[in-house]
């Protein structure tokens, strides 16, 4: 069954975004299985200190596209491989788990990028199935295939007298865009915002950057920090 994932949590489980939490490494934080050396998986390591009490993880994963508007949806996959899909993490240790496919990436003949989402859920102890826990639940994205350049075409609008900038993914790649800024002629940022988010391939999203009002006689240029690179893309609007 197909689910839309709105971004809801239960109060039982904390979501984590970094790479580092209460004495909880995990490295890297996002997966690449590419078309070179006929690879068909990635590696992805847990690292647990400061702490006395073990931890058990069960790990899943599922197909992640996005609609019309940019929402997430996820689709269980049963045929991404996951080695160990259970495991106790041991204070003071490390798991290494590998994830992948059954073929190598090059075989799959991906048109586009192919993108999933592994999930590691923290089980409670059997002893501890009535204590109050927060669980780490750990959504890791899975990337396959050629990683394009960045190719993004933007579009301004406006709702309620709010600035709506729409971002279209126009490569065959995703990208993360971290954060955006409007700036004016002096360099002055007019407009930012913080909503951090993926395009998959070509898809979109909006963005709301507030009660802004642009003058059509001003030159506005659009910074985005994205995934592909340390400076952000700039595009004159």
């Amino acid at each position: 069954m197909n689910k839309l994932l709105m971004g809801a949590a239960l109060s039982s489980v904390f979501c984590i975004s970094a790479a580092v939490h209460a004495g909880l490494k995990v490295t890297p934080i996002q997966l690449y299985v590419s078309e070179k050396n006929n690879q068909r998986s990635a590696t992805v390591t847990f690292d647990y200190t400061g702490s006395d009490a073990p931890k058990i993880f069960e790990a899943t994963a599922v197909k992640w596209s996005q609609n019309e508007k940019g929402e997430d949806v996820y689709i269980p996959d049963p045929d991404i491989l996951i080695n160990p899909k259970n495991f106790v993490l041991q204070p003071e240790s490390k798991q290494v788990v590998r994830v992948g496919f059954p073929q190598p990436v090059r075989a799959m003949n991906l048109k586009e990028e192919g993108t999933w989402r592994v999930i590691f859920n923290e089980t409670p102890p059997v002893a501890d199935q009535s204590a109050m826990n927060f669980l780490f639940n750990i959504s890791m994205p899975l990337f396959a295939g050629e990683q394009k350049s960045a190719s993004l075409a933007p579009s301004i609008s406006y709702r309620a007298n709010r600035l709506i900038v729409t971002l279209q993914n126009k490569a065959a790649s995703h990208i993360q865009i971290k954060d955006l800024a409007i700036e004016d002629a002096s360099g002055k940022a007019i407009a930012t915002s913080n909503n951090m988010t993926y395009l998959l391939a070509n898809k979109q999203n909006e963005f709301d950057m507030g009660q802004v009002k642009l003058e059509s006689q001003q030159k506005y240029t659009l910074k985005i920090n994205t995934d592909k690179g340390d400076k952000p893309l700039e595009i004159v609007l």
